[in-house]
């Protein structure tokens, strides 16, 4: 009979993205044991290194990184760390590439990158080819993916996973792997069209209002067109119908509507979306009115998704495999 003795932290995890960074410090079965949330994205860390520099570009992540696990490092010698999204791309720590779909969200595939302390392990994205039409590229989100599936306890059959945010991901899924995906810009669309323009100066600072969302979804559904029922949120304040404070929201529930609308399919019966709460619920919301009824994840399930890949990349079998006879 032999016995487990490593019931520490079993390995680093970072989400680390163009404007954040989270990093975990997961337990032996994938549990988190300490999380950290900063603004260490890719536009701060490189904020003031020359694009043309890799070797300065390269020793800015490396402080970056030390800055938020390098008690970890320390105290935990030897563990094995894994990061995904955009600190994999070309601007990135290095570029860890692309697999091409059909393909398994959990890549075993993993680039590494030298520090004084170890090596990181960075996730490759996923990419559509570009042939007649444009193709499409996932940097982070498969993380997700990875976990969302675990979560779901490897279902069977054709699944539909909504990942909203910036650039909101709609995955096609079946028997565990990723046959299809789309990127909408909705929430980029949202940020431009509330910070410029004529919609920016007819808004007020804004304010929660459930109506006028749910006023937005229904201009978004029955769309004209989505530049036009953007502009609709003028008039609409102009002749005293809709607040300047809930322009924003009325806003968000046309872009969201209009979504919707292009990208979800008749075959699209099982619906899960995963990402921030307030988001989930919006999305929620519009599939609704189009009579789908999802189910919500958290996007904490990022973290687990990272345990995954690391798993299937063999990083953690020393530390899960390492025993003692008695």
């Amino acid at each position: 009979m032999s016995l487990v003795t490593d019931i520490g932290p079993a390995l680093i995890a970072l989400d680390w993205g163009t404007s954040g960074q989270r990093a975990w410090l997961l337990g032996r079965t994938g549990e988190i044991l300490a999380a950290r949330d900063t603004g260490r994205g890719l536009l701060t860390t490189t904020e003031d290194v020359d694009p043309g520099d890799p070797r300065a570009r390269a020793a800015a992540y490396e402080s970056a990184f030390r800055e938020t696990c390098g008690d970890w490092l320390t105290e935990f010698p030897g563990l094995p760390s894994i990061a995904s999204g955009m600190v994999g791309s070309a601007q990135g720590w290095a570029d860890s590439g692309y697999r091409t779909v059909p393909a398994k969200p959990d890549s075993s595939s993993l680039v590494p990158v030298s520090h004084r302390d170890g090596v990181l392990h960075l996730v490759p994205g996923l990419r559509i080819p570009s042939g007649e039409r444009p193709g499409d590229v996932i940097r982070g989100e498969e993380t997700q993916l990875a976990g969302v599936l675990e979560a779901l306890g490897e279902p069977a059959g054709p699944l539909t996973v909504v990942l909203p945010g910036t650039h909101s991901k709609w995955v096609r899924v079946e028997n565990g792997l990723v046959t299809d995906f789309a990127t909408a810009m909705t929430g980029e669309l949202y940020g431009l069209l509330t910070t410029h323009g004529i919609l920016a100066r007819t808004a007020a600072g804004p304010v929660p209002d459930d109506e006028a969302f749910s006023r937005g979804l229904t201009a978004g559904r029955r769309s004209r067109g989505l530049a036009t029922e953007a502009f609709g949120a003028r008039p609409l304040v102009l002749d005293g119908v809709l607040e300047p404070a809930s322009l924003p929201d009325y806003l968000s529930g046309v872009l969201i509507a209009d979504e919707v609308s292009h990208l979800l399919r008749d075959s699209d019966t099982r619906v899960v979306l995963c990402g921030a709460s307030e988001l989930c619920r919006r999305y929620a919301a519009a599939l609704a009115e189009r009579g789908v009824e999802a189910t919500v994840l958290s996007e904490e399930i990022t973290a687990r998704g990272l345990w995954r890949i690391a798993k299937a990349a063999g990083l953690l079998e020393d530390r899960l495999e390492r025993t003692v006879k008695p």
